[in-house]
């Protein structure tokens, strides 16, 4: 095996990246000041950031920065200015989870490597590859894969892989988390989860009424997979935990450090984990149960601290002897200094350094050495200055001193002031030589971004939107009988001024396996309406090949379909790969929360291809005000259709873990047609549903209320840009779905809008409520 693996340390602060490297660690990735998605963590300053990437590469080790958040179009403009700097320095590598921040760095600095970050939500072989084809080198897949998924997406996709090794679990699939976002305004999108997930709920699932931790997964703990991992061949280990304690960082990477290396000097050999390093990594700020996460499950009520996500107690012996050990000291570069003081010539004073496996040599003149007027120097006396090179990178194996006074015996002289001088730009000099420092940017244009898209759309560039139809997405059958009686019931009035026409319908596609289901789309209800497949939240190669289903949607219902409604990158990347020609609406989970976002997405792939999407989905967590921001510029510079969500439960998580097998036992028919509907309850008695779709073997947990925009739909209206406003039903049943279809279609009728409303509690989610 040529290449090692890289050891990843997370670092909150400059004091734990320092202990970090000190204790092994090839590379960390660390925040700065703006757009990390951890905002409460120490995080660097400017200045800290410039220091941070000086003193790694000293070392030869590498800083990558977390640029993952989704980013409003209003702080866009911050990014360049944020960037350069770091660029200028030449920073590693970017943690990206926003596509237009991928696409703008990509463009504007491509000498930083652009890391897909977990938070894009990496499921497949195929999102993978239609990433680096974006630009990406590396991608953080999702937790939730398993260990043969990792390996295929390294070996298929031809990309680096980054993938966790210890640390905390989130719940839900990363990228896809609203819950704190929708309970109060911390996005975890925005580095600023409240973690609902370890809170105590009830559930309905069996009688126990006691309150449980049904959300909260134990930490992960690798240490004893590492020659497995390797042999996988991952190519950076992630251990988690920006926002710990230094002694964290330091702590956990020596250990793995030490079975790295175990592994490398023997690969043949067995070399298990101590009980002594296991109950250091225990002392370590783990919660009370680890695990080793998803590589060799799928989930389980193992994975999960049902009675309590309590961390372990610390041990002050163990933090003390970490930081004795790691923090209280900066590496050091170890050389040879060679000095000569030759009287009548320059002082002359030579540094030997290795970085890596290269030899590198700085030499630097002074003046002429005089001869000794009183007291000569001597050798002790120079050592002592060269010597003192406590508050530089280097440390002194070696230093030799030649004085040569020419035979006169009278000694030489040389003003110690000078000597210090020599000695302060030997250090410089060699730092600079080992940084390679010298200017590598790039020009940077101020001309206005122009989009070359084309293909499966029809451009709309600065047109205003006159007339704004409905769509509406089903999840059951006895919805779609619902909107179909709605639309025969209309088809029978006298056309209102203010009805909107429901000019489509979405599908959730494992209703595509009903006969029955098909029958009831022939019927007069929807000639002439769009029949879009909504594909599955998760799409993953696991026990049967999900990507294969999608293939089929795609293809074998054709004749029905005019697209279909793409929720994740794996989605894109198979459609994108089989030249799919019907329509690819994006749902909102594949977030354009700015303009430079729709401009990666829209732009042709090559020559041959046109467009990767047709429409895009505001996402949820923009305000009313945010979404106008972005849509005119959306619309002026490109001109691609955008929905707005007017009506809908917003699914506030997706995981691959199920509450049901959690807490009771699976359902027993994975990858079948089959969905349950429970509930769990949180501490203020808000009694959320939650579906299980064991098709694609993930639950979703929906919001406790619908989020109903049917009185701001005017407001909206008359901003004249959005193409298409769009309804979700996701648990209603039959009555109520018929009552909201047709109230949004008469949304401009305030009577009805308020009849409807008093009869449901409601949220209106971010319309207002603006998200950290």
């Amino acid at each position: 095996m040529n290449n090692k693996v890289e050891l990843l340390a997370p670092a909150g602060g400059y004091e734990t990246m320092v202990g970090a490297f000190n204790a092994g660690a090839d590379a960390v990735y660390l925040g700065g000041s703006k757009f990390g998605a951890r905002a409460y963590a120490d995080n660097f300053d400017r200045e800290q950031v410039l220091d941070a990437i000086s003193y790694a590469h000293l070392y030869g080790k590498k800083i990558y920065m977390t640029v993952n958040t989704l980013v409003k179009e209003r702080e866009f403009g911050e990014l360049y200015d944020f960037m350069l700097p770091f660029a200028e320095k030449r920073l590693d590598g970017v943690i990206v989870q926003d596509l237009g921040v991928m696409k703008f760095i990509r463009d504007e600095f491509p000498e930083v490597e652009l890391h897909a970050s977990t938070q894009q939500t990496v499921t497949g072989i195929h999102g993978a590859k239609l990433l680096k084809e974006l630009g990406c080198c590396r991608v953080v897949p999702a937790r939730e894969l398993s260990l043969e998924e990792m390996k295929a997406i390294r070996e298929k996709a031809d990309i680096e892989v980054e993938a966790f090794i210890h640390g905390a679990m989130c719940y839900c699939y990363s990228g896809a988390c609203l819950f704190s976002s929708m309970v109060g305004t911390r996005s975890g999108n925005r580095g600023r989860c409240a973690q609902p997930c370890r809170l105590p709920y009830t559930s309905d699932v069996t009688s126990n009424k006691t309150e449980q931790y049904p959300l909260s997964l134990k930490d992960m703990c690798t240490i004893d997979m590492i020659p497995e991992l390797i042999e996988a061949g991952i190519d950076s280990f992630k251990i988690e935990g920006r926002m710990k304690k230094s002694e964290y960082a330091a702590g956990v990477t020596s250990l793995y450090r030490k079975y790295i290396d175990l592994y490398y000097n023997d690969p043949s050999g067995k070399h298990e984990v101590s009980k002594e390093d296991m109950e250091i990594l225990r002392s370590l700020y783990l919660r009370t149960g680890i695990s080793s996460g998803y590589y060799h499950k799928h989930n389980g009520k193992e994975m999960v601290t049902i009675s309590s996500p309590a961390y372990n107690g610390t041990k002050d012996e163990v933090l003390k002897e970490v930081r004795d050990k790691f923090l209280d000291h900066e590496l050091k570069i170890s050389c040879d200094i060679y000095c000569k003081l030759k009287l009548g010539e320059k002082a002359e004073l030579v540094m030997n350094a290795r970085k890596g496996d290269e030899y590198y040599s700085r030499t630097v003149y002074g003046n002429e050495v005089q001869a000794a007027s009183k007291r000569p120097m001597d050798e002790a006396g120079i050592r002592k200055q060269l010597e003192r090179l406590g508050n530089t990178h280097f440390e002194a194996d070696n230093i030799e001193i030649s004085i040569d006074d020419g035979s006169t015996g009278n000694g030489i002289f040389i003003p110690v002031s000078e000597l210090n001088e020599l000695r302060r730009r030997l250090c410089e000099e060699m730092e600079a030589e080992l940084l390679d420092v010298k200017e590598n940017i790039k020009e940077i244009s101020d001309a206005k971004i122009k989009s070359e898209s084309t293909g499966s759309f029809v451009k709309i560039t600065g047109k205003k939107v006159e007339n704004t139809d409905i769509h509406v997405l089903v999840n059951t059958s006895s919805q779609l009988t619902a909107l179909s009686d709605v639309l025969l019931s209309e088809k029978t009035k006298e056309q209102d001024i203010g009805r909107k026409e429901v000019s489509r319908v979405y599908l959730e596609c494992d209703l595509l396996l009903k006969e029955d289901i098909i029958d009831i789309l022939k019927g007069d209800a929807f000639k002439n309406l769009e029949v879009i497949a909504a594909l599955p939240y998760i799409t993953r190669e696991e026990v049967f090949d999900a990507s294969d289903d999608v293939r089929f949607i795609a293809n074998n219902h054709a004749d029905l379909l005019e697209g279909l409604l793409v929720r994740n990158l794996e989605q894109l990347g198979i459609l994108e790969e089989m030249s799919y020609n019907g329509k690819i609406i994006l749902d909102y989970g594949v977030y354009t929360w700015n303009a430079m976002s729709a401009h990666l997405l829209t732009e042709p792939q090559n020559k041959d291809k046109g467009s990767l999407v047709s429409e895009l989905s505001v996402p949820y967590e923009l305000t009313a005000y945010e979404a106008f921001e972005a849509v005119k510029r959306i619309r002026d510079e490109i001109g691609i259709p955008v929905t707005y969500n007017i009506y809908g439960r917003v699914p506030m998580m997706i995981s691959a873990g199920c509450i049901k097998k959690t807490l009771d036992k699976c359902s027993g028919k994975l990858h079948t047609h089959h969905h349950e509907k429970l509930h769990i309850t949180d501490r203020m008695g808000n009694k959320m549903p939650v579906t299980t779709n064991c098709r694609n073997c993930y639950n979703i947990i929906w919001n406790v209320n619908p989020t109903i925009l049917f009185s701001k739909v005017t407001a909206l209206k008359d901003k004249q840009l959005f193409d298409h406003f769009r309804v979700d039903l996701t648990v209603e049943d039959k009555d109520s779905s018929f009552d909201i279809i047709r109230t949004a279609i008469h949304a401009d009728d305030k009577a009805m809008v308020n009849s409807l409303m008093q009869k449901h509690q409601y949220t209106t989610g971010h319309y207002k409520r603006e998200v950290e």
